[in-house]
Parts: structure tokens; C-alpha cells; sequence
């Protein structure tokens, strides 16, 4: 178990900064208590340490960052007692860089079954390939929302 982060898109220090706080919360880490905010990482940078993580309590934010592929296949479940914006589970922004090939392609989430409250919002990621042929009303436990894919 480790403390997940209430930042938004403030982010301290440059890109390798980012980083090595982000290995340093959670590597080894299964269950995120709080939010996973995943905030301007580097295309360099090796992420496969976030494999180990299967449940965050709160929202998941991936924003502005330029890796090709987040490794969170393992990750089965997002709980949404936060939200990102007062209303998204998962929040995926704007991973691309436009003077650059580098970008999200791929979001990896082959296990997540249940995002328990919040909505879906998947906007302005250039190269991020599938995230239309997921079925996410299937996964949000809230059929009121409508995911913003």
C-alpha cells in the first residue's frame, strides 16, 4: 500500500524530477490510497515499475506526458472516492507533443474491470490508439455518466 498524490497538473521540478518521485512512491506499490497522477514523464523514462499497482482508491490522472505506453495491466480496479474535476475517475489529457513523434499510444488497462464511481474522460492524445473500442460503460459503475471518449 502507498499514498497516492493531490497535485492536478502542478507539477515541482523539471521531467526528471517527476520521474524519480514517481518510481520512488511507487515502486512495488499494488494498492495506490488516494490518486495516481501521472504528470509530465518523459518518453526516456521507464515506467514498468507502475506493473505491480491493482487498485487506486481515488481518480487516476495521465496528463501532458509523451511515453508511448503506460504499463497498468495489472491495474483490475478504480474505487473514485476522489474525483479529478469533481466528476472523472480516470482522466487522460493532452499526451502527446506536438513538435515531436513522441506520444501515449497506449494505455495498457487490459485488466481494468470497475471503475466503482466517476466518469471517463479521454480527450487531446494525438496517438492513443483503441480507447474507442473499449466498452466503458461496461467498467463505470455509474450508468447516469456518460464517458467523454
Amino acid at each position: 500500500v502507498c499514498a497516492g498524490t493531490l497535485n492536478g497538473l502542478s507539477v515541482t521540478g523539471d521531467a526528471q524530477h517527476q520521474y524519480q518521485t514517481l518510481h520512488k512512491m511507487y515502486n512495488n506499490c499494488e494498492i495506490v490510497m488516494g490518486n495516481l497522477e501521472i504528470v509530465l514523464i518523459d518518453h526516456t523514462q521507464d515506467l514498468s515499475f507502475l506493473q505491480t499497482i491493482r487498485e487506486v482508491t481515488g481518480y487516476i490522472l495521465i496528463a501532458m506526458n509523451v511515453f508511448a505506453a503506460l504499463p497498468l495491466q495489472n491495474l483490475r480496479v478504480i474505487r473514485g472516492t476522489q474525483f479529478y474535476e469533481d466528476r472523472f475517475a480516470l482522466f487522460v489529457l493532452l499526451n502527446y507533443n506536438p513538435n515531436a513523434t513522441h506520444a501515449l499510444r497506449q494505455l495498457r488497462l487490459n485488466r481494468l474491470t470497475e471503475i466503482l464511481a466517476g466518469g471517463v474522460y479521454i480527450e487531446k492524445n494525438a496517438q492513443l490508439c483503441h480507447v474507442d473500442t473499449v466498452e466503458w460503460r461496461d467498467i463505470m459503475r455509474d450508468t447516469r455518466l456518460e464517458p467523454l471518449v
